[in-house]
């Protein structure tokens, strides 16, 4: 039975964080970011209170690409979006109802005003994506259920036939029943600037932290078998670049491994696209990785990656190879128009909404009932410098809930572990979910074991974090300033 809540109060918190070493997507480099927290009081019908807690890294370049946007301008759209979003969430909590009501109000609303406030699909969603995790967490609080429990006593009241005419709980349920995974691989990212081997780091750039710094230091310190590479839009250069990891995970890695590619929106035209296959079908060096590859995710950009017209070949290009889209799940209808296009998939990242997810893991349920074993349709796990704890671990508690076996992990790899914690997140982290870290209260890292990530302790009442996050070591959203985050070197692109 749904839950009904009421939405009381939200505050939210900022650290800032920067990467120990410089993450490069498509056309930005990142070496410093906010994250924030979101803490969300509610009020259940029969009067009891709880607080819920979100978090999010607040990066350039990816929810708006647009080059006359800055760093703080992004920045400061998001935070917009948020305050947007808190809003949306009071009024249409004024009273109790379930989760599902009030979310389906407030993402309404947010996507209403984000036109009036210079905000695109993505951005104008993540607002909305914080307080949905927020009010799950408060839910699973109130309730001593995770997520998986959630789904399946329908505490959240998720109805998706109201998104999508068709969909019904069964639907839901044929997913969401079946047991969740206890392991969850990692798939590690290559980012454009990442070092592939010990020559590609100058004399006088080694970090010499005690982590690993190239991909082929990576691989045997955490076992890796998948990975995510990205692709930067020049044919040549990505060809080269890929052969080179290639030798090097086929120097490594003696059993099967698993490759996604990451397209970042970089290809203009499906021309260019489709030249790069081509090149890649056609290079022997690339045998092995493009047997790997389990697909490609959004090469094109978000101008025309649903455009029919702009498409055409798409569909038969994604019978050698699937093709989803990321970027472009900008509103509830773009996985369906995607779907009609050839895409074969959708990723999941917690910034652009559980809700939606949960949603589009139903309609994958649904439509693959009407389709053969070779074009059936799938999510994906994607992340986007996904840092410890409450971001990473609600992130997983998600991938987790939709069965998803392996997930894009790159943020503990640019920045030092727990560093950015304090110092009681860290002994909390470590003493809840010994399974995801080692370490102790002063330095503590993700634990990669055998290429994976135990999640069990996941299952804990909420939304897959056992503590409340040190609010107090954090700055108050009204007394922080993107200036405290740029002082001296930073981001670039």
């Amino acid at each position: 039975m749904s839950l009904a809540l009421a939405v009381t109060a939200a505050s939210c918190h900022l650290r800032n964080l920067r990467t120990r070493l410089p993450f490069r997507y498509g056309a930005v480099t990142l070496t410093r970011f906010p994250l924030l927290h979101l803490a969300l009081d509610v009020e259940a019908a029969d009067g009891r209170r709880a607080r819920g807690f979100a978090a999010d890294n607040l990066p350039p370049k990816w929810f708006d690409k647009s080059p006359a946007r800055s760093f703080r301008d992004n920045v400061e759209d998001l935070l917009a979006s948020i305050r947007s979003a808190q809003s949306a969430y009071l009024d249409a909590g004024r009273k109790p109802r379930p989760v599902f009501d009030v979310w389906r109000a407030a993402y309404a609303e947010c996507a209403r005003r984000g036109p009036g406030l210079g905000l695109n699909g993505l951005t104008a969603a993540f607002g909305s994506s914080l307080f949905e995790r927020a009010l799950a967490d408060a839910a699973g609080r109130l309730t001593g259920l995770d997520v998986v429990s959630m789904l399946r006593a329908d505490v959240l009241g998720i109805r998706p036939e109201a998104v999508h005419r068709g969909l019904t709980r069964e639907h839901l349920l044929a997913w969401a029943s079946r047991p969740a995974p206890e392991a969850i691989a990692v798939r590690h990212t290559v980012g454009l600037l990442d070092p592939i081997v010990a020559a590609d780091v100058s004399a006088d750039g080694w970090l010499r932290d005690g982590l690993p710094q190239t991909l082929e230091e990576c691989v045997p310190r955490h076992g890796l078998t998948h990975f995510k590479l990205k692709v930067g839009g020049q044919v040549g250069a990505d060809v080269d670049r890929l052969a080179r990891i290639a030798a090097t995970l086929d120097r490594l890695v003696a059993e099967p491994y698993v490759v996604t590619l990451d397209g970042n929106e970089q290809y203009k035209a499906m021309t260019d696209f489709a030249a790069l296959v081509a090149a890649i079908r056609a290079t022997p060096a690339l045998g092995r990785l493009w047997r790997s590859t389990a697909f490609i995710e959004q090469p094109l950009d978000r101008a025309i990656a649903l455009d029919p017209a702009a498409t055409e070949g798409l569909e038969a290009l994604g019978r050698q190879v699937p093709i989803i889209i990321d970027e472009s799940d900008g509103d509830l209808e773009a996985f369906p128009r995607a779907v009609a296009l050839g895409y074969r998939g959708v990723s999941t990242k917690n910034c652009k909404g559980i809700v939606k997810s949960f949603v589009n893991r139903t309609l994958v349920e649904a439509l693959n009932g009407e389709r053969p074993e070779r074009a059936r349709l799938f999510m994906s796990a994607e992340d986007l410098t996904n840092v410890p704890v409450v971001p990473l671990q609600q992130d997983l508690a998600t991938v987790r809930a939709l069965g998803i076996t392996h997930v894009e992990r790159n943020g503990h790899h640019y920045v030092r572990g727990l560093a950015h914690c304090s110092r009681a997140e860290r002994a909390a982290a470590l003493r809840h979910h010994g399974d995801l870290y080692l370490g102790d209260e002063r330095e503590a890292w993700l634990r990669i074991e055998a290429g994976r990530l135990r999640v069990g302790s996941l299952a804990t009442a909420g939304y897959g974090v056992a503590f409340d996050p040190d609010l107090a070591s954090m700055i108050p959203l009204d007394r922080w300033t993107f200036d405290s985050l740029t002082a001296g070197p930073g981001e670039t692109g």
